[in-house]
């Protein structure tokens, strides 16, 4: 896990010059359903949206406009992309492995050693396979954290996908000093003018860092002006491990080094009503991933008394090895059914949550709510088109009598057609347009059968 491998540097805008003929494209979105907030509200109208230079430059009832190319959104919800705001991208290789584990017995005797045998070709074929399956299902931007972040960056780039990307640190084996070496040169490589990819320092967890290291994260944080993302309070087993290993409780040991910096806390299943009180005098918020705890047996997170006091809760898929899959309303879903199992009979969270969560709260979790998560004139142009036409293929959706719990409780990730990142359409009628999924898949298989070994 402590190798850094270099790669090519790859140029964002000769990409995307490469992709358009080294032009921006016009695009105008018609007839199509326009999921949009007001008002603290979700609603769905019908909206013409016209898009320039990869911004929103107009939302209007009709557009009429000479373009580049038109999109017919006609029986299509157009909605903002979905944010995953805590994963593992290449742990696709890791599909399905979670079975029968709790956490810790799952990374000590599961990842871990697998992950000692990877190399940075293994990584980069195993990101190219996931940004597939988030383009597919309709995600937009994703928050990562996994060694070897060279691989997965250049991989992002090749995508078109828009990523918070860090090398995640720790210092069991007291190599601390290499670990932050590590990330300096990660960090120091980046393309500037790539601003579809940005960045942030990530201690893994409290329980594999110790005090220095912790505060050897804030530092990095403060001086490149960077969120932290960490594990927080994901199993009943971490409670004791940091209290042991820092001497105070995981609240207090966050407070110490993190009270002024922006945090992503990943999980957060563990928070009693004093942790609560705490991360509301901080500047923080939770990436929920409903389906990972679960499948774990850690239990699931409180998100609606959560989001009661005030807490900003996103949501992510975690890893495939944990999570099984990338699909965003799938997490949708699972978020509010698994709310269902705390709050009986009572008032929880409801749809619109949901797509906020996945959404305009996401992007905010990962400070771009200035750019992303939602559809609004002067944001970039992140997009994605739900095909709810009233065929076979969407059956479940039908009779459509709430389109937006539709969108969370009947909808998969398979009915998006169309997903746009920044303007540049990443896929268009199910067709990926800057990845070969089928290369994607054979090298992977090529990589566990290898690693079998």
């Amino acid at each position: 896990m402590g190798v850094f491998f270099p790669c090519t540097k790859i140029k964002w805008c000769d990409i995307i010059a490469k992709e358009r003929g080294g032009k921006m494209n016009s695009i105008l979105i018609k007839n199509g359903k326009v999921l949009l907030f007001k008002d603290n509200d979700v609603i769905i109208e019908k909206k013409d949206i016209l898009i320039d230079n990869g911004k929103i430059i107009k939302i209007e009832d009709k557009i009429e406009e000479k373009v580049d190319k038109i999109i017919n959104a006609q029986n299509h919800i157009v909605m903002p992309g979905l944010i995953n705001t805590h994963a593992h991208i290449p742990m696709s290789i890791f599909r399905e492995t979670t079975e029968g584990c709790k956490l810790y017995e799952w990374l000590n005797d599961k990842i871990w050693p697998i992950e000692e045998k990877l190399t940075g070709d293994d990584v980069y074929w195993a990101s190219m396979l996931s940004y597939a399956e988030m383009i597919s299902t309709g995600t937009t931007c994703v928050n990562d954290q996994y060694f070897m972040p060279e691989q997965i960056r250049e991989a992002a780039v090749k995508s078109g996908a828009r990523a918070v990307i860090t090398r995640p640190i720790v210092d069991m084996s007291g190599d601390l000093q290499e670990r932050i070496n590590e990330f300096r040169n990660f960090y120091e490589s980046r393309d500037e003018s790539n601003d579809l990819i940005t960045y942030s320092v990530a201690p893994h967890a409290l329980y594999t860092c110790s005090d220095k290291a912790l505060e050897a994260c804030a530092d990095l944080a403060k001086e490149y002006n960077l969120p932290i993302h960490t594990h927080f309070l994901e199993s009943i087993d971490e409670i004791e491990d940091i209290k042991n290993k820092h001497g105070r409780p995981a609240i207090q040991v966050l407070k110490d080094y993190f009270s002024d910096v922006h945090t992503i806390l990943a999980h957060c299943v563990k928070l009693t009503d004093e942790d609560i009180e705490i991360l509301k005098t901080m500047d923080c918020g939770i990436a929920h991933n409903p389906i990972s705890n679960l499948r774990l047996g850690c239990k699931i997170a409180d998100t609606t008394k959560y989001l009661k006091q005030g807490l900003n809760v996103a949501l992510g898929t975690d890893g495939q090895g944990s999570g099984s899959n990338m699909d965003m309303f799938e997490a949708m879903r699972v978020a509010c059914l698994a709310q269902g199992g705390i709050h009986e009979n009572e008032e929880r969270i409801t749809a619109k949550d949901a797509v906020k969560m996945a959404t305009i709260n996401g992007a905010k979790l990962l400070q771009l709510d200035n750019k992303i998560g939602s559809i609004e004139v002067g944001k970039d142009a992140d997009i994605i088109l739900v095909n709810i036409e009233e065929k076979l293929d969407n059956i479940t959706m039908l009779p459509n009598l709430n389109e937006i719990a539709n969108l969370v409780y009947n909808t998969s990730g398979r009915n998006v057609d169309t997903t746009i990142v920044k303007g540049n359409i990443l896929m268009e009628n199910r067709e990926i347009k800057h990845i070969d999924v089928k290369e994607a898949v054979n090298k992977c298989n090529q990589i566990l059968e290898r690693l079998s070994k």
